[in-house]
């Protein structure tokens, strides 16, 4: 169930700025207008246009408000109470659009405090079970994952300063704090008092995300029903959702939950780390990132490592940011790599090897038609994988797909 914690208590209402990219004077904002599949909105889709307008929101508030604790204080309350379960829940929604699954996205909180993605019938959530258990366990973590990349994006922004930390910091809090709730709620063992609804195109599709998930990860033939409640889970699935709990504090591990962008090693060298955690459609994984600034290039890397129910495969990947080709052209380019359980088994120890590459380019348009835009840019980008489980690409099995988008710059 998305059933946000509500935290009562406010974090100090402190100002923290990350860096601020003064030297180029401008900033970007990114949205995607169509993704492949063209169904809806793509997990990806969703996260890199919300985090954009987000953050031209925030901006705007700090710079309209006399007083900046205010727009902080209004910050706090549509994120707790609107913008969280939003996107959440459209990462839920989008594993079911792209198995061709009609829904109904609610992310607003009921009287229960949950928000839901509903209108799907047991029958078929049952044959998606029986069928294709690894989508099905991925629909309950889907939320998550999207939740994930999307501090993820905000951490690729303080490492390379391609925005002030001031706009997107409430944003990386509480996201942070989402994440955390759902994972380490199983270290309490804390119960959900909700009842399946009589109507079951009223019931949320998965319930509780991660009880749900690890019910199913160890027994996936038992008796179908949705809202799985701590009790319901044998003392070995506890103990995984206790792992799980434990796991996901690496999140906390990223100096932007101080404000700190990145470090200078040199003058023409900047670098930030950090860790991160959640599941998968077979397990979970761990990720080391580090981020070079080096003069006018952007570098991410990271290193991951999956595990299933005992066994441990790994992955890399590495990633340039805003490569500049000409002065009106900017490139970015991913490749990664990965190593998981054959037919994303929970138990076995076999393996199959697979990657992707991912790029884009960005060609601007620019103009003096006024100084609060600087520019805008017709963006194309195109994704090739291999099977295997890629965070935010909806789809399992091999897939190449494209996508266009703008930028605006201001």
């Amino acid at each position: 169930m998305k059933k946000f914690l509500l935290v009562i208590f406010l974090l100090p209402i402190v100002q923290v700025y990350g860096q601020k990219d003064t030297l180029r004077g401008y900033t970007d904002y990114s949205f995607i207008i169509q993704d492949s599949p063209s169904q809806l909105f793509t997990m990806r889709q969703v996260n890199q246009s919300y985090l954009s307008g987000y953050r031209l929101f925030a901006k705007e508030l700090y710079t309209v408000s006399k007083n900046d604790y205010l727009a902080d204080i209004l910050q706090i309350g549509v994120q707790s109470m609107f913008f969280l379960p939003v996107t959440h829940e459209e990462g839920h929604r989008s594993i079911l659009t792209v198995n061709n699954i009609g829904s109904v996205s609610q992310p607003y909180f009921n009287k229960y405090g949950a928000a839901y993605v509903k209108g799907v019938t047991d029958q078929t959530l049952q044959d998606l079970r029986d069928n294709d258990l690894p989508t099905y366990i991925r629909l309950h973590s889907g939320g998550l994952e999207s939740d994930y990349m999307l501090t993820n994006r905000m951490e690729t922004i303080g490492s390379f300063e391609k925005d002030d930390f001031q706009n997107y910091k409430w944003e990386y809090w509480f996201r942070k704090l989402g994440i955390l709730q759902y994972y380490v709620t199983g270290l309490f063992g804390i119960e959900f008092d909700l009842e399946e609804e009589e109507n079951e195109l009223e019931r949320d599709i998965v319930g509780f995300d991660t009880y749900g998930a690890v019910r199913h990860l160890y027994r996936p033939d038992m008796e179908f029903y949705r809202y799985t409640k701590y009790e319901d889970l044998t003392s070995n699935e506890k103990k995984y959702v206790h792992r799980m709990g434990y796991r996901s504090l690496l999140n906390l591990l990223n100096p932007l939950m101080l404000g700190k962008g990145n470090f200078q090693i040199s003058e023409d060298l900047k670098m930030n780390f950090g860790m991160g955690y959640t599941m998968a459609p077979f397990g979970d994984f761990i990720d080391e990132n580090i981020w070079i600034k080096y003069r006018d290039f952007n570098i991410h890397g990271y290193a991951r490592q999956f595990q299933n129910r005992s066994n441990w495969f790994h992955g890399f990947g590495l990633s340039l940011i805003d490569l500049k080709l000409h002065d009106r052209i900017y490139s970015n380019i991913s490749g990664h790599f990965w190593n998981q359980p054959k037919d994303y088994n929970f138990n076995t120890d076999e393996s199959f090897s697979g990657g992707a590459v991912d790029m884009a380019l960005r060609y601007f348009f620019f103009n003096d038609w006024g100084a609060w835009l600087k520019g805008f840019s017709v963006d194309l980008g195109m994704i090739y994988k291999t099977a295997g489980f890629l965070p935010e690409e909806l789809y399992l099995e091999e897939h190449f797909g494209i996508r266009i988008g703008t930028t605006i710059r201001l």
